[in-house]
């Protein structure tokens, strides 16, 4: 019997499945830490210790090449884009990586940028701060020590033009993720950006069920309600960027007048 591809339902139940379990991986991980190394520490290393947690969960089941919890929960597997093979461990690898981190990467290398565009000294004391904690090989520490160096080089109105332009990009990666799910309602082929990245999809183990197409209907009309009020709200940003960079420009001039 040929495997039918897998529905909407049953990726985002093979997602949450995985999450809850990865939750009670990471929430176990805190708390031995925690009791053995100190609040103090755990809260110096509790980012990186969700990290580790994704990387073992994620280490033991796709990269070893078993299902996931959240798969075997649904009857899914995952396959290349043949649709015919098992991905490759270097495909999973890459899966690995986006998914687990890539957004731990980002989210560290925006927020050193922001504090370091926002006010040196803070950053700075920052970097002492971690150095005391966690020594002189900590990924945090690098970073800043990297971003200090980059914003160095800047002028001060470079500097005022880039803080916007890091606000636009964590705002971006929002606005991504929410059209990326919208897509997956309507196509129903990649629910996470980093399955996308690597060329992962499913394949259901069991038959096809008669509520196959209600479903992909439904979810169907779902993003197409996604999309559109994503585009209202893009709309509605423009707009009040459009209003606050005119009361800008308006209190330049009554200034320039005074």
């Amino acid at each position: 019997m040929p495997l039918a591809p897998a529905n909407q339902s049953q990726l985002i139940r093979s997602s949450q499945k995985d999450e809850y379990y990865q939750n009670f991986l990471r929430n176990n991980v805190n708390e031995a830490f925690q009791t053995y190394a100190g609040s103090k520490r755990w809260l110096d290393w509790r980012r990186e210790l969700e990290l580790l947690s994704d990387l073992a969960y994620y280490g033991l089941t796709t990269l070893s090449g078993y299902q996931t919890l959240g798969e075997e929960y649904v009857n899914i597997v995952q396959v290349d884009p043949t649709k015919r093979q098992i991905p490759t461990r270097a495909r999973r690898g890459l899966f690995i990586l986006c998914h687990a981190f890539l957004p731990y990467l980002l989210d560290k290398v925006l927020v050193c940028l922001e504090n370091e565009l926002e006010g040196g000294l803070e950053s700075q004391r920052g970097i002492n701060r971690r150095q005391v904690a966690s020594g002189w090989w900590s990924l945090e520490v690098w970073l800043k020590r990297w971003t200090q160096q980059a914003v160095g080089m800047l002028s001060e109105p470079q500097r005022k033009v880039c803080l916007p332009v890091v606000f636009v990009l964590q705002q971006s990666l929002t606005f991504l993720h929410r059209l990326h799910v919208a897509l997956f309602y309507v196509s129903g082929s990649f629910y996470h950006l980093s399955k996308r990245a690597a060329g992962i999809s499913y394949l259901r183990v069991m038959g096809l069920n008669g509520d196959d197409g209600t479903i992909r209907s439904s979810y169907r009309l779902l993003g197409a309600a996604s999309l559109l009020q994503l585009l209202i709200t893009v709309c509605l940003q423009l707009n009040n960027f459009r209003q606050r960079q005119r009361a800008r420009q308006e209190w330049k001039l009554y200034r320039n007048l005074r």
